[in-house]
């Protein structure tokens, strides 16, 4: 296949304030191995150097400048926009890997059942250094994903057909943290989504995304993401039987995150309701460690029962 017989790559980068970066994700994909991509970055109302930047590569990538209207709409905009027949985002603070695209691309092609392809995302500082990579558990299974409430999709190095947009839409805007999860969820009822080993982009994390606030704005995402998807009249039956135990651990997870920001309150509540949800989770250590954590939260009570779930062997409760 010759370079202009391969499928054209859209590559968005959604940027505001993040000047600091900005080169280095431009780089990382005009380095890039596959001869066919596109980047497109858009620069929401960005008050930094974003702009100039921009204009140093005028002729290489597209981009323009809009009012600032948020991340979501932003990527969202830049697919309407665009061409590519395989499309992705990388966000302004984010790399690819040498051959990251490439690799993405030809597992596709040589899939044709596969319509979503990620591999690892290294994590680094923010200065870039890279952190310790975590223990994966390789593969991908979309029940599981549903009924564990635990986002494995490492979004940066994420490529997938234009088709999958089209039939199961765009990002939706009501999202500013999980935007990503939502689509996983939708593209998995119809797409096959698989998992690779090889580590393909950069993800960096800043001292910010660790704060209280976001902690306790991110948990009232992951309720309407749950209610919207059991809500759905086209979920098959063996994703319906999973709805007690994700709800379970949806709750968990929110409860998580109200505690993480100090709203002892909240988590309570959280732990409640997946017990609600699904009583019988309250036979698993892992669910029980879970339930005393929202409830007890960061008390010394909690922490002298957490080193008795460390010692405990991971079977049932009872």
């Amino acid at each position: 296949m010759t370079n202009d017989q391969l499928p054209l790559v859209t590559v968005i980068t959604p940027a505001y304030n993040q000047g600091i970066f900005l080169r280095e994700t431009i780089e990382s994909v005009l380095s890039q191995d596959y001869p066919n991509i596109e980047l497109f970055v858009i620069n929401d109302g960005s008050t930094d150097e974003t702009e100039a930047i921009l204009r140093e590569y005028t002729g290489r990538i597209r981009w323009e400048t809009q009012k600032n209207m948020g991340q979501t709409p932003t990527i969202n905009k830049g697919w309407q926009m665009t061409n590519g027949q395989i499309i992705t985002w990388l966000n302004s603070d984010d790399t690819f890997l040498p051959g990251g695209v490439r690799t993405g691309v030809e597992y596709l092609l040589n899939h044709p059942d596969t319509s979503v392809v990620f591999g690892e995302t290294l994590l680094t500082e923010a200065d870039g250094t890279p952190l310790p990579p975590p223990k994966k558990d390789f593969g991908f299974d979309y029940n599981r994903f549903v009924a564990t409430c635990t986002n494995t999709v490492c979004q940066p190095s994420s490529f997938y057909w234009r088709h999958v947009i089209e039939k199961v839409g765009e990002l939706d805007p009501k999202f500013y943290y999980f935007m990503d999860w939502d689509l996983w969820l939708r593209a998995g009822l119809y797409f096959k989504i698989v998992h690779i080993p090889d580590l393909l982009s950069t993800y960096r994390l800043h001292a910010e995304s660790k704060t209280v606030a976001q902690a306790i704005k991110a948990a009232p995402e992951l309720e309407y993401m749950y209610n919207k998807y059991f809500s759905r009249t086209d979920l098959p039956e063996d994703i319906l039987k999973l709805k007690n135990e994700a709800m379970m651990n949806m709750f968990f997870m929110s409860g998580g995150y109200y505690a993480k920001g100090g709203d002892a309150k909240l988590a309570s509540k959280m732990a409640s309701l997946a017990m609600q949800q699904y009583p019988r989770g309250i036979l698993s250590y892992s669910n029980l460690h879970k339930y005393l954590y929202c409830k007890l939260g960061t008390s010394s009570a909690y922490k002298k029962l957490k080193s008795v779930f460390v010692k405990a062997p991971k079977q049932s409760a009872l």
